[in-house]
């Protein structure tokens, strides 16, 4: 058995497990996975698209398709910079700001519920096997 192999195929079907999961419970929110992840990644601060783009790891383009849709959903909103009018800020509306602490799955107690059938044993396994896995790859980055 190639184990490299096996670890990246186990990786892409943990992270469609869990894109999956995340799907549905978004889905009542009328929110996708990528839009949650634009929205994370202005939650603190307003990003223009090409920030946003690189922190979220998705073209350009993507992103600005993903910010024309929740801009229709009035999730998000467009500002100039007023210093440098080419500068667009996107920022979250306040409607937003609202919903987004209510979603379950940035609750702590969504996780716990997500992992209550795994032991003590299993979690700190799991835990200390991906801590090895980033500490390591990590190194090559």
């Amino acid at each position: 058995m190639n184990k490299p192999v096996a670890i990246r195929d186990l990786l892409k079907r943990l992270n469609k497990t869990i894109n999956t999961i995340a799907g549905r419970e978004l889905e009542q929110f009328g929110l996708t996975v990528p839009q949650l992840m634009v929205l994370r990644a202005i939650k603190q601060n307003s990003l223009t698209i090409g920030q946003i783009s690189k922190a979220v790891d998705l073209s350009y383009s993507t992103v600005s398709g993903i910010i024309d849709r929740l801009e229709r959903e009035k999730l998000v909103a467009r500002t100039r910079d007023e210093k440098d009018r080419r500068v667009v800020w996107i920022h979250m509306t306040d409607k937003v700001k609202e919903q987004f602490d209510k979603l379950p799955i940035f609750s702590e107690a969504y996780y716990h519920t997500l992992f209550r059938d795994f032991s003590d044993d299993e979690l700190e396994q799991i835990v200390r096997a991906l801590e090895i896995l980033i500490s390591k790859l990590e190194k090559e980055s």
